[in-house]
């Protein structure tokens, strides 16, 4: 505070001797420049006066007159013809000056007498004074000076200015010093635990000692609730999934919750009490937890040692402005994690799947375009690329499926009731002659049933897994389908005599692009998201789908829808 008091008082002082000098200097200028045009207007009289009692004379002993004056005195002069032709000039040669003429002074003078002008000398470059006599003969003579001769007189008078500025100012400093230890001596004594009974402050003071007393009342009061509270807290806390630690402005645990020792991976005790560099090893954490008392929110994701992810938050702590420690949050994050990686994944299967027909496409259409392919050839690399892009266009629309999937919700979705047999019927006449092309049998038995859902996403459910049970079956196979009510809800069995699934597979069916025998994958041309989307629609709809296989035996696929309410 006393370096601020010195400050502004000095800054002040300074500021004024500035202005002081500025203003003194635009005076001295106005008046040195005033002073000059009295002068000059003087000097054009008694030159003018002059050349009027010569004016007998032969012109050479009037220039002569002229020039005499002209060595004598600092001012320029020029006489000018009655047609503004210029005949004399002390500082440029007559000839080479243009008609005078139009020049303001001079035109005043010869409709007045006289004529007066401040403006740029074209000859000389600076500005200029003009002072102008009408003479007898008809001629006007005309003396000038520039302001470099105020600015001289000004220059030479600034050092002795500057002089005086600067004891003035070292004067106004040292002063500005002493009235500011004066000012804050009893400042510096104030009892800021008892504001009240400081008796010798200035009563301007009053009203904020007062504001220190309650608010340091205030300040016990908060402090006890808090105490009191503890344990209250502490209950709530516990039973909080997220992870909740309370600091002190000393990096000291006041609270932490079951979850939150348990996350950072600390001992299973009380931490109260106890530095947060002794509970987490993390220097990071330390930083951020600062960085939160001095006022700042922090956040930052980190790894605890089983490798779950973390995501930390630190909000600071004010009590009446005043920091008072800070708040850690500590939320799992793994699941997002995992479906970054999920969608990291399904981009990269989604890259490969689309650059293989294409690349099959391009490479064929590039041997047609060259012409390196037969006139027998054509037609079967036209075939293959007829087939790539029909794979092509199955895929981006499975793709499309699934991202339209993705963003749906069971209250956006237009659910009515939907007969599940019929809609199995119809889906698996759809895929008869598909049937009949790999030599496989389909039939389907059950009864009539219904069920809430999108009767679209539900004949695409059924129709993958028909289409997979075909494809994925030998010649001479059969796909069973079942529709019937059980306890549990709506059940729809699919099962097949095929190739089946391996163990180690079936945990991975439903995820997107994953294929379990890649090699009859590529025979038939699956695209790896048809249980994908089986899945997404048994999710929407709130059943449950559950598979079961034996390798070289068989596959059954089994859905159970929940019922509607009666």
């Amino acid at each position: 505070m006393k370096r601020k008091i010195n400050q502004c008082m000095s800054m002040l002082a300074l500021i004024t001797c500035l202005i002081t000098f500025c203003a003194t200097l635009a005076v001295s200028y106005q008046t040195a420049f005033s002073r000059m045009e009295t002068e000059t207007s003087r000097q054009a009289a008694l030159v003018a006066a002059g050349l009027e009692e010569v004016k007998g004379l032969p012109e050479a002993m009037r220039m002569e007159y002229l020039i005499a004056v002209g060595k004598s005195d600092r001012s320029r002069i020029t006489l000018i013809e009655p047609d503004g032709a210029v005949v004399f000039d002390s500082n440029s040669d007559p000839g080479n000056m243009e008609n005078h003429l139009e020049r303001p002074e001079v035109r005043e003078a010869m409709q007045g007498g006289e004529g007066a002008a401040t403006r740029t000398s074209a000859t000389l470059g600076s500005q200029t004074y003009y002072a102008a006599i009408q003479l007898s003969t008809g001629e006007v003579l005309r003396l000038s000076n520039t302001t470099d001769i105020v600015t001289g007189d000004l220059q030479r008078a600034v050092p002795p200015l500057l002089l005086i500025v600067l004891l003035v100012c070292g004067l106004s400093m040292w002063l500005a010093h002493r009235l500011t230890r004066r000012l804050v001596a009893p400042i510096n004594t104030l009892n800021l635990e008892q504001p009240l009974e400081n008796n010798n402050i200035y009563e301007e003071f009053s009203p904020l000692l007062s504001k220190i007393h309650a608010q340091n009342a205030q300040i016990e009061q908060q402090i006890g609730m808090m105490r009191r509270r503890q344990i209250e807290f502490e209950a709530i806390t516990s039973n909080m999934a997220e992870g909740l630690i309370v600091l002190d402005d000393q990096l000291r645990i006041l609270s932490a919750n079951s979850a939150a020792i348990r996350l950072m991976g600390a001992e299973e005790r009380s931490w109260s009490g106890e530095s947060l560099v002794v509970f987490s090893r993390d220097t990071t954490l330390t930083q951020k937890a600062r960085a939160a008392i001095a006022g700042h929110k922090e956040a930052f994701e980190c790894e605890n040692k089983e490798g779950t992810h973390l995501h930390l938050y630190l909000s600071p702590v004010d009590v009446e402005g005043t920091p008072r420690g800070c708040v850690l949050l500590i939320v799992d994050v793994s699941e997002r994690y995992a479906a970054e990686r999920s969608r990291r994944e399904f981009t990269a299967n989604v890259s490969h799947e689309l650059k293989t027909p294409l690349t099959s496409i391009s490479g064929y259409a590039e041997m047609v375009s060259l012409g390196l392919a037969r006139t027998d050839d054509v037609r079967g690399f036209a075939g293959k690329i007829h087939t790539e892009a029909g794979r092509l266009i199955t895929l981006v629309d499975d793709i499309m499926k699934l991202s339209r999937l993705d963003e749906s919700t069971p209250a956006e979705l237009p659910f009515e009731s939907v007969e599940l047999y019929a809609l199995t019927y119809e889906t698996t006449e759809r895929l008869r002659q598909a049937a009949e092309s790999h030599q496989v049998s389909i039939e389907l038995e059950g009864a009539p049933i219904t069920v809430r859902g999108v009767r679209q996403m539900l004949s695409e459910a059924v129709y993958n897994l028909c289409d997979n049970a075909i494809k994925y079956n030998h010649p001479g196979g059969k796909v069973h389908v079942s529709v019937n009510a059980s306890p549990e809800g709506a059940r729809l069995a699919v099962s097949d005599n095929g190739i089946g699934i391996a163990p180690a597979d079936q945990a991975h069916v439903f995820e997107r692009f994953y294929r379990a025998d890649k090699s009859h994958s590529k025979t038939v041309g699956g695209t790896g998201l048809g249980l994908a989307i089986v899945k997404h629609v048994c999710e929407l709809h709130g059943a449950s789908v559950k598979v079961e296989s034996v390798p070289g035996q068989g596959t059954s696929f089994l859905l159970t829808f929940p019922l509607p309410d009666a």
